[in-house]
C-alpha cells in the first residue's frame, strides 16, 4: 500500500504552506502533490515557489507530483504555468 498527500484544497498563506509540507516530509508518505488545484486567483505561491518547494521535498526520497488547475479559462492561467 502506498501512502499519498495530495495538494492542499484550502487557501493558505505562503508561510503556513511550506511550514506543512516540511512537517510533511516526516510523515510515512511515499508521494506528495503540490500546486494549485482549485482557484486561479489563489497566487500565494508562484511557480517557482512550487518548483523551488518540489526540489526540497524530493531531497526526503519522496515522489513529488506538481499539479495545476484542471480547467484553465483565462490566458493568465496559461501564462502561470
Amino acid at each position: 500500500m502506498q501512502l499519498t498527500l495530495g495538494p492542499l484544497q484550502y487557501f493558505w498563506h505562503r508561510d503556513d504552506v511550506f511550514k506543512f509540507y516540511r512537517a510533511a516530509v516526516q510523515w510515512p508518505l511515499d508521494t506528495i502533490y503540490l500546486g494549485e488545484t482549485v482557484c486561479s486567483k489563489r497566487r500565494e505561491l508562484g511557480t517557482r515557489d512550487w518548483i523551488a518547494l518540489a526540489n526540497e521535498l524530493a531531497e526526503s526520497g519522496r515522489e513529488i507530483v506538481l499539479s495545476s488547475l484542471a480547467l484553465l479559462e483565462a490566458e493568465s492561467d496559461l501564462s502561470a504555468l
